[in-house]
């Protein structure tokens, strides 16, 4: 089973916890990764371009002119495309561009890439904070204290601790840290990230994730 460092808010090492080989011992799979990020990438984009079509034109259906007779093109009504004034021809209008894929791929997909960051060091475990009142300070002097590589900072919160107000305060003021809740996570946010950090008590509700995989396999 592997095994993850601990460290404090000085940035020493305190121990280790195991965590789960389902979770942190995947094999990489970049196809899968692939499939992964461009089905959030979907949930991303918004198709709002919108247009008329004839009937959202307000008007009359009657035919402009007869048929044959008058040496003129044939047409309906003043609300087909040709005319000014008229509906748009094959003109976008708002739609879903979301992908679908199955649970089990998704977390498998998000196992991939947590492995491959474990396996790349960029994943560090954190003792559980404990601030009786906001304090940016302290959070920015555990930061530097740790020696990340410069960039995006992903912060992996228990359920508990996102619900902390003392918590929360202290870190949304830090430039490049972002918080998420445990388990809820993606490949794409694992990707994105240049480090993770995971609380205690963060961990453990991932590892739970990974005991559930395991059953259901």
């Amino acid at each position: 089973m592997p095994q993850l460092a601990v460290c404090n808010a000085a940035g020493e090492r305190v121990g280790e916890v195991a965590v789960s080989d389902e979770i942190f011992g995947a094999p990489m799979n970049p196809d899968l990764l692939h499939q992964a990020v461009v089905m959030a990438d979907s949930h991303r984009k918004r198709h709002a371009g919108n247009t008329k079509r004839r009937g959202d034109i307000t008007g009359s259906g009657t035919k402009i002119w007869r048929q044959k007779g008058t040496g003129r093109a044939r047409h309906s009504d003043r609300k087909a495309p040709l005319f000014v004034g008229g509906a748009k021809a094959h003109s976008p209008h708002p739609r879903s561009g979301e992908k679908k894929m199955p649970r089990k791929m998704r977390r498998k997909a998000l196992f991939c890439a947590l492995s491959e960051a474990a396996r790349r060091n960029r994943v560090t475990v954190i003792e559980n904070p404990e601030l009786e009142r906001p304090r940016t300070k302290l959070v920015a002097e555990m930061l530097a204290a740790l020696r990340l590589r410069p960039g995006r900072i992903l912060m992996m919160l228990s359920e508990q601790q996102v619900a902390d107000d003392n918590v929360i305060k202290s870190c949304r003021n830090i430039a490049n840290l972002y918080l998420r809740q445990a388990p809820h996570l993606n490949a794409r946010d694992v990707l994105w990230a240049d480090e993770i950090i995971f609380t205690r008590d963060a961990l453990d509700s991932l590892n739970r994730l990974g005991e559930g995989v395991e059953q259901d396999a």
